[in-house]
């Protein structure tokens, strides 16, 4: 039989963890680990985070890096207006997941410590370059996201440890992002396939620090620098577009399995990068006229 405790500081978490890691669960949202009962079966103490206060909020922490704390619902990262003004990808994909309801149950942290390589925040994560800030009794420490999961379930966190916040280095300059994702129908879906873009817009239609992530289409979600490479430091055209997305397609591992089929989403992601790249392409192609038009009359 299970006990149920739910605890008031962040503090009695890691103490209790300490004593009892391996034979616990915690659960904050709980949309995941609910519809899972033999994970709670298993675990002799079910520990609910959900309200502890520091693990909630959003502000910058004391190296400029935007703070998002883990017990932050996906609805709520959505709306905050610190996060569409630093980090405006991670609101984009988490306004996408699931459900309202689930929105507003789930929270990063869970999605975090879930590890499917379909979460929908990973891949925006991957592209803002992030790290996850764990808690434990007598230390913190902090791994790059790119480093944090292992695997499908499986993540660097130790049993002892708690995700406290998500932190986020802000990015300067103009910038350009998007998120898209393929699944069964636009609400209550699992991604099939998702791609997350993130560049810094410079004079004309020129990219840099171009980052391209992709979920669902490996064991973890990953990185593409070859895509990367082909947009960093050029125009955005179709063609390039359109070798990005190739580059996206031979970079997917993915595999069959009751969602989807292999063919289907090495094909898929690469038509959502084009899904997103081609309307920035014509809004920034509008941007130059425009300007130019501007500085004829001018003259």
């Amino acid at each position: 039989m299970s006990h149920f405790l739910r605890l008031g500081t962040l503090a009695d978490v890691t103490e209790m963890l300490w004593a009892d890691g391996p034979v616990s669960a915690l659960i904050a949202g709980g949309t995941d680990l609910l519809v899972r009962p033999e994970r709670l079966a298993a675990a002799r103490i079910i520990i609910d985070i959900g309200q502890i206060e520091e693990l909630r909020g959003v502000g910058m922490d004391d190296r400029g890096r935007l703070r998002i704390g883990a017990a932050m619902t996906h609805q709520d990262i959505a709306d905050d207006p610190v996060v569409r003004r630093a980090a405006h990808i991670l609101g984009q994909a988490c306004a996408q997941v699931g459900s309202f309801q689930i929105r507003n149950r789930g929270t990063l942290g869970g999605n975090l410590a879930n590890a499917s390589p379909a979460g929908d925040s990973i891949p925006a994560l991957l592209c803002l370059e992030a790290a996850v800030a764990l808690s434990a009794r007598e230390r913190t420490r902090e791994v790059p996201i790119a480093e944090f999961f292992l695997g499908p379930g499986r993540t660097a966190m130790q049993v002892d440890e708690v995700i406290e916040s998500v932190r986020i280095p802000v990015r300067r300059g103009r910038q350009v992002s998007f998120f898209e994702k393929a699944g069964q129908r636009k609400g209550m879906c699992c991604s099939k396939a998702s791609v997350a873009f993130l560049a810094r817009r410079h004079s004309g239609r020129r990219l840099g620090e171009v980052r391209v992530a992709l979920g669902a289409v490996a064991p973890t979600a990953i990185r593409v620098p070859e895509a990367e490479a082909i947009l960093e430091g050029q125009i955005l055209t179709v063609e390039r577009a359109r070798a990005a997305a190739e580059a996206c397609r031979a970079a997917a591992r993915a595999i069959d399995d009751i969602r989807s089929t292999r063919e289907y989403r090495r094909d898929v992601v690469g038509a959502l990068l084009l899904q997103g790249l081609l309307p920035l392409f014509d809004r920034m192609r509008a941007l130059e006229r425009s300007r130019r038009s501007r500085r004829s009359r001018r003259r």
